[in-house]
């Protein structure tokens, strides 16, 4: 169950924050979510739904649309699939998804970065973004 359960609960945490006001409140908050961002990025959709058709439930403490938090905060690259990576990158932008290697544990790739290094898609500077830039910058450093 912690194959499904860990990206689910990334996704509650993402909505929490988003539900509960806290970039909000927090504007300048920096935040990096493992996972990829876990199922948030893949239910979306669904998520701005929710929020749109019961705003009874999903907007007492926020009521900005779940969608205009995306591009907002960081996710990490691990999630093991080409087409779902690009698809973040995509949907967050290049500049919002940062390497991700799962250590220590054994979900991880066996080299780091590597789903990154092989996509065809990427353009180089996406793929340096990625590889260490965007980490700096979540980070506030300078290389």
């Amino acid at each position: 169950f912690r194959l499904v359960g860990m990206p689910s609960e990334t996704c509650t945490a993402i909505c929490s924050m988003i539900f509960g006001g806290v970039f909000e409140k927090f504007p300048k908050l920096k935040v990096a979510f493992a996972h990829g961002g876990g199922s948030f990025p893949m239910t979306i959709g669904r998520i701005e739904h929710g929020f749109l058709v019961r705003p009874d439930l999903c907007a007492v403490r926020n009521n900005v649309n779940p969608r205009n938090y995306l591009g907002k905060f960081w996710v990490d690259s691990l999630v093991h699939d080409q087409k779902v990576l690009e698809y973040l990158v995509e949907l967050l932008g290049e500049d919002k998804v940062i390497l991700g290697s799962d250590y220590p544990f054994p979900l991880g790739e066996h080299i780091p970065g590597e789903l990154v290094e092989k996509n065809t898609k990427f353009k180089q500077n996406t793929k340096r973004k990625i590889l260490a830039q965007n980490a700096l910058d979540f980070l506030g450093l300078r290389k």
